[in-house]
């Protein structure tokens, strides 16, 4: 059941002898692995030998990895361990999760055209999922596309929206990585039954991959907090409905009050804390899920750490990015190249405007990350007009940021509106939830 776990852990073994690794990092790492994996009740049953030597090694990296960036980057060139280096690094949830066993080793496959799509394994909750795959050819996969990944339970389709890291394929024959899965509604399972789709597409033909299996773990429900609670920032009224803690995410669901002035765009600081001030959970590079932020009730993601329990929860948030509700916009008429309407406050410059595209200017909204600007425009006829590329770049000091619209949707003058700019409220917030 376990043989292609060893086999990696062998291959892992190989390559981590050649690494270079403080030592005493490497024996604290693994004391400190060893003592947690003791903590752990285990069945001592000779046939589950393979499976805590790798629930031990796993502990160990997930410490090392965590402690050390020189040894993060060391195994995140072993093949297959990158996207755990990934996961571990950008969200200390996962940690939890491949701690207390969450995430279930699935090891099925299908050979289409040569080609063998292994579904690896998953992390799933009624939030989403984290679908960790292997694919495989014995040519080179330049010429391969990436094409739609699909969930499925009980012969039903999860309504997802996905995301994935498309692969450097210029050399090799096989890319191990994962799809990450937001479900536009929470979602209740009718079964533990579920079926990956996923499409490749070679040579203008497409291959699609259908990989059943059955869950032998329970399925975690969401820890529910119902606030009901309405606090103020800078003015504006927002009312904190309820807090849902899942396996890969925190929900969080707000309202704003209609007679607010100002239209709320991104929450920057957006966190949970327990009563020693550790952050618990902290804000997702402002996604939101389930629908779109039309300043009504919304829900937001955060990080989740599901397994833990402390005495005391507190939601915080400051730096929220907001506009007055009459300028949160560009009006713009692309026959003309001109900006009609647009924020007082000029901190987005508008550089250029082309016949469907926009260029701009602005200072970094945020260090570590970059905020699209817009989601989607509306023609002169209320007709939506969607904007399928937008991209960002520059530096500390100045961001540039380029959209393009769809040419055939454009009647003029178009409404623009933002989803981010770096304008904010004053004040912080601070409520108990536990």
């Amino acid at each position: 059941m376990y043989e292609k776990e060893e086999e990696m852990l062998d291959t892992t073994k190989k390559k981590l002898e050649q690494v270079v690794v403080p030592e005493e990092l490497v024996k604290n790492a693994i004391q400190h692995g060893i003592l947690k994996a003791k903590a752990k009740k285990r069945k001592r049953k000779k046939t589950l030998w393979a499976f805590s030597v790798a629930a031990i090694l796993i502990l160990t990296f997930v410490t090392s990895i965590r402690v050390s960036p020189a040894f993060a980057s060391a195994i995140s060139t072993i093949p297959g361990m990158d996207r755990f280096v990934h996961l571990i690094q950008f969200d200390k949830g996962i940690e939890a999760i491949v701690e207390n066993d969450y995430y279930e080793p699935i090891g099925k496959s299908q050979v289409k055209n040569d080609i063998t799509f292994t579904v690896d394994g998953i992390i799933i909750d009624e939030t989403g999922a984290e679908i960790f795959y292997t694919l495989e050819t014995p040519y080179p996969l330049k010429n391969l596309d990436y094409q739609e990944i699909k969930l499925f339970n009980n012969g039903q389709e999860l309504k997802a929206s996905s995301s994935y890291n498309l692969p450097d394929l210029e050399q090799g024959n096989s890319n191990e990585d994962e799809f990450s899965l937001v479900f536009v509604d929470s979602e209740q399972f009718t079964s533990n039954d579920f079926e990956v789709q996923f499409e490749v597409e070679q040579n203008n033909k497409i291959t699609t991959f259908n990989v059943p299996f059955t869950l032998k773990n329970e399925i975690k429900s969401g820890k529910i907090y119902t606030l009901n609670e309405t606090v103020e920032m800078d003015g504006q009224q927002i009312e904190i409905k309820e807090i849902k803690v899942y396996p890969l995410r925190v929900a969080l669901t707000l309202e704003f009050d209609e007679q607010n002035e100002m239209k709320i765009l991104q929450f920057e600081d957006m966190r949970i804390e327990d009563e020693n001030g550790e952050v618990w959970s902290s804000i997702q590079n402002g996604i939101t899920g389930f629908g779109e932020n039309q300043n009504k009730e919304t829900t937001y993601f955060l990080q989740s750490n599901y397994f833990k329990e402390p005495k005391e929860l507190y939601l915080k948030f400051d730096k929220v990015q907001a506009l007055p509700k009459e300028e949160s916009y560009l009006l713009v008429d692309f026959a003309k190249k001109e900006i009609l309407e647009q924020p007082s406050q000029r901190k987005v410059e508008v550089l250029n405007v082309g016949s469907n595209t926009i260029k701009l200017k602005y200072r970094p909204i945020r260090e570590d990350h970059m905020y699209s600007l817009f989601s989607q425009g509306e023609n002169a006829k209320g007709e939506v007009v969607d904007i399928p590329r937008q991209s960002n770049g520059g530096n500390n000091d100045e961001q540039y940021a380029e959209i393009t619209l769809d040419a055939k949707d454009i009647i003029n003058p178009v409404r623009i509106d933002f989803i981010a700019y770096p304008n904010y409220l004053k004040g912080s917030v601070s409520i108990q939830i536990k």
